[in-house]
């Protein structure tokens, strides 16, 4: 059996995937980490925060950091829930809608660097391999 550990590999390339990101989104004024967000808003816009934190299991208080962030750059507004007046609801400004391309662009580009020497055949077996270790972690992959 091989000894050599999993997490350790994982650890690397999320890193090390993040600071691409970080590179490439740097003259946007935005990181890595409200991609998520973003790309979330832009499937359901109108979304409140718990719904956000339920859907990925992310803790509130730093989904909220990286909210105020997106709302403090202009990405976002936050409108109160008519339903439930404790609830603020997100939404995406025209500026987001803008970024919306070069976002793609970017994400794209950081895709075809993860893939680079890599046969259909390797992608299609890490792809197996990833979602069989995101089960054994209990990862909901929806």
């Amino acid at each position: 059996m091989n000894d050599e550990p999993i997490g350790k590999y994982l650890s690397i390339a999320r890193r090390a995937h993040a600071a691409l990101l970080d590179k490439k989104l740097d003259s946007y004024d935005i990181s890595h980490g409200q991609i998520l967000l973003l790309a979330t808003l832009y499937r359901q816009d109108g979304i409140c925060q718990t719904n956000i934190c339920e859907m990925y299991n992310l803790n509130k208080a730093a989904v909220g950091r990286s909210l105020k962030k997106l709302k403090n750059r202009g990405f976002i507004t936050k409108e109160t829930d008519p339903n439930d007046q404790r609830k603020n609801l997100i939404y995406l400004t025209d500026k987001a809608e803008e970024f919306r391309p070069k976002l793609k662009k970017v994400l794209d580009s950081s895709e075809n660097i993860l893939k680079k020497n890599l046969s259909e055949e390797e992608i299609e077996t890490f792809l197996v391999v990833i979602k069989k270790i995101c089960n054994n972690l209990e990862v909901d992959l929806q």
